[in-house]
């Protein structure tokens, strides 16, 4: 099912599927090697991040939900665990094992997500869910995105799935946002996933279009907002990318110049997709081949010059 769902895909904020194939009793999934790791791994090596960080992490989520979305397809374990972020800051979204393609806005499912970050109908009627329990899982990376931990996070997990389920309380808004960004969480956890605004709403919404407001003060704006001209990127943006860099390798972000709210990188490597000691790939062919999609041009995508392949058992 992942596999089926990942070729259907090409975005520049999804991880990219390359192929797959059988050897004996495993199957390998070749995908895109984001080297930065996830915007976890980064909050638990460098602490919660600045505003102008999660403005732009937060864009790119919604950018990459909202071409998901538009092919009725809901990802169901948003958080940030499961978004890569590459040395140049740019967002990926990752694991799909829980992804599902739906028929019109709701589906059949089973009790699926990670509690800190499942929406409340979820917790409540496993049995049906719509594209916006992503949205209320966003408002969730937001708030650990900005304290460096999950939501709820003061309850053991069957206690917060308790907490999420059957009271009306929201986990605490951290008083570091902007008001902006406060105004854009409570849009995002919105208990009636009726009154949840869809993810191209979001998109214009002033917190990720660069509106006025610093951190921790400002003016809230109307909602939806008209668009603005800034940037919303951070002041020291990444220099010019080619288009066939499939992915940025062995920049390493360094503890002792790190500044949370400006993770870019202006060293460029090119890498491909990489494995684990011992793929298939090293030694002769197996009778299976590699299942690719096709390239917009008609070709298949090239893995010439790169060795490897994930396992799907260690996805």
């Amino acid at each position: 099912q992942e596999i089926a769902l990942l070729s259907r895909l090409r975005h520049p904020n999804i991880v990219q599927y390359y192929g797959s194939e059988t050897v004996g009793d495993r199957v390998y999934i070749y995908l895109e090697y984001v080297s930065g790791g996830s915007i976890h791994k980064i909050l638990q090596d460098y602490g919660k991040l600045g505003e102008s960080a999660v403005r732009s992490y937060t864009q790119q989520i919604l950018s990459g939900l909202a071409y998901l979305h538009g092919k009725n397809t809901v990802h169901r374990d948003i958080k940030g665990a499961n978004i890569l972020v590459d040395p140049s800051g740019r967002v990926k979204l990752a694991d799909f094992g829980m992804a599902k393609h739906i028929a019109g806005q709701s589906c059949p499912l089973s009790f699926k997500g990670s509690p800190y970050w499942m929406a409340p109908e979820v917790i409540k009627n496993p049995n049906g869910c719509s594209l916006v329990v992503d949205i209320w899982s966003l408002g969730c990376t937001v708030v650990e995105m900005a304290t460096a931990k999950p939501p709820w996070s003061q309850y053991e997990g069957v206690a917060a799935m308790f907490k999420i389920g059957n009271s009306k309380e929201l986990p605490s808004i951290p008083e570091t946002l902007s008001e902006e960004g406060k105004e854009f969480v409570r849009l995002c956890l919105q208990r009636n996933p009726l009154h949840r605004p869809t993810a191209a709403q979001l998109l214009e919404h002033p917190f990720v279009k660069g509106g006025g407001g610093g951190v921790g003060g400002g003016s809230s704006s109307a909602f939806p907002a008209e668009k603005h001209a800034a940037s919303i990127l951070p002041d020291h943006p990444p220099p010019p990318r080619s288009e066939t860099v499939l992915a940025v390798h062995s920049s390493r972000l360094s503890k002792s110049s790190f500044n949370s709210s400006d993770l870019y990188v202006s060293s460029r490597n090119i890498s491909c997709p990489v494995s684990p000691v011992g793929s298939p790939l090293l030694h002769p062919r197996s009778p299976s081949p590699i299942s690719s999609p096709q390239t917009t041009s008609g070709s298949s995508t090239p893995l010439t010059g790169c060795v490897g392949a994930i396992p799907s058992r260690h996805q």
